[in-house]
This record gives C-alpha cells, sequence and structure tokens, in this order.
C-alpha cells in the first residue's frame, strides 16, 4: 500500500465519520454564515467610515469571515485525534502496514476540505448578498487555496496539544482563548484604523490580519505581488513550526 492509497482511506473514514454526526456538520457549515449575515446587517453603517472598500461592510467582512472558516476547522484534527487515542483506535492502526505519515495527512486534508467547503458557502451567499468579486473565479480560486493553507497553518496547534495532552476538553479551550483575540484584534472584522495603538500593533502582527488582507484583496482589488508573499510566508513560517511540533508529538506515539 502507498501512502496516497492509506490517506484516501483515512479521509474516508473521517469523512464518514463527519456525514454521521449531522449536527456537527451542520453547525461547521452554517457557522461562517451566520456570523456573516448578523455582522453584515447589524454593523452595515460601518460602511460609511470604510469608503475605500467598493461594496461597503458587507465587501470588508467577507474575506475576514472566510478566515474564520479556516480557524473553525483548525481544532477538528486535535479533537479527532485525541478520541483515537483514547479509544485505542490509533493504537490498533498502527499494528497495521498503513503508513505513518497517512495517519496525519488523512486529517488534515479532512479539515482543509471542510474549511473549503465552508468557504464555497460563505462565498456564494456573499454573492447573494450582493458582493463583487474583482479578481473574478481565477480569485475565488485563490482565495480557497489561501484558507486551505491557512487552515494547515492552524492544525498544527492543535494536533499538537490533541496528541499531548488526549483530552478534547484542553482543545476546545484553547481554540476560544487563542482565536477571539486572532479574530477581533485583526483586521478580518474591522479597519485596523478603528482600534487603540497597542491593538493596532498586535494587529500588524497578527497573522489573521496578513491573511484576511490577502483575501480581501482578491475581493475588491488591489492584490499585490508583495502583499501576496508577505501573507504566504508568514503563513508558512507558521506551518513549519507548528508542524515540527505536531511531528515531535507524533513520533512519540509511533515509536
Amino acid at each position: 500500500m502507498t501512502v496516497l492509497y492509506d490517506t484516501q482511506s483515512l479521509l474516508e473514514r473521517y469523512l464518514t465519520k463527519l456525514v454521521r454526526n449531522p449536527t456537527l456538520l451542520a453547525t461547521n457549515l452554517v457557522t461562517p454564515v451566520i456570523f456573516l449575515v448578523l455582522f453584515s446587517q447589524l454593523l452595515t453603517k460601518f460602511g460609511e467610515f470604510i469608503p475605500s472598500t467598493p461594496g461597503g461592510y458587507l465587501a470588508y467582512l467577507t474575506p475576514g469571515v472566510i478566515m474564520l472558516n479556516a480557524m473553525i476547522s483548525a481544532p477538528l484534527g486535535g479533537v479527532s485525534l485525541a478520541n483515537d487515542l483514547n479509544s485505542g483506535f490509533l493504537s490498533k492502526m498502527l499494528l497495521t502496514q498503513v503508513r505513518r505519515p497517512a495517519i496525519l495527512l488523512g486529517r488534515l486534508v479532512t479539515d482543509m476540505l471542510m474549511a473549503v467547503a465552508q468557504s464555497i458557502i460563505t462565498i456564494v451567499v456573499a454573492l447573494l448578498m450582493g458582493v463583487q468579486f474583482s479578481s473574478g473565479l481565477p480569485g475565488i480560486l485563490l482565495i480557497l487555496v489561501t484558507v486551505a493553507f491557512f487552515e494547515f497553518a492552524l492544525s498544527g496547534i492543535f494536533l499538537t496539544v490533541g496528541i499531548r495532552t488526549r483530552k478534547t476538553e484542553t482543545i476546545s479551550a484553547l481554540s476560544g482563548v487563542l482565536f477571539f483575540p486572532l479574530i477581533f484584534i485583526s483586521s478580518a472584522m474591522f479597519p485596523i484604523s478603528f482600534f487603540p495603538s497597542w491593538a493596532q500593533t498586535f494587529s500588524n502582527y497578527n497573522p489573521v490580519s496578513y491573511a484576511s488582507d490577502v483575501t480581501r484583496d482578491l475581493v475588491v482589488g488591489g492584490l499585490t505581488l508583495n502583499s501576496l508573499a508577505s501573507g504566504y510566508v508568514l503563513i508558512g513560517i507558521i506551518a513549519v513550526l507548528t508542524f515540527a511540533a505536531t511531528l515531535l508529538q507524533f513520533r512519540k506515539v509511533v515509536a
């Protein structure tokens, strides 16, 4: 068996488990839409203060909600691996000929597909609400690549914690503590010019801001090679660091 075949088999397992839990599936798919609709309607007057964004606050908000999809999907891998460790399934799987990298890859691809599915739904709803994607279909495809890459980078945090602690409660608590400051003290939901100086400084180094700005430029126009490169380089650095930690913990399990 090859790594690709093993990855596909594990991907099918994870997707089957997800489909058999319709409440979790529906919650993950609908939550970003709720954010998009509620925030855009409740804070619609924000558009008066950001005239530089064509389409008003809804067009400004859409890229931030798309990045939120990556943040919603990222903890799922850690929860799944923690459950597999606690149930003994992972120990049994290690007794088979399954390729070790496929165990992580199958989970990662599942979560990336979830983030992409959420983003497609978000984009469709945004289009129905009147948002115009200036970069067209190529830009939308690059947005989906960006959200998948960002989810990939964030997943390493929760895979590491899941393998290390084997406690799903810890992962849930960490996601709340980590993601609320990252999403709200960034350019995802609000222009950083609205923030106090300390929050502007935090936002300028916040990876969510970089990912949101790349996506926003694809929505409203103005993407440059420098902004794309800076965003992808930062996300890449995060991915390298988080998965170095993941692999370190995973080797302890499979050794």
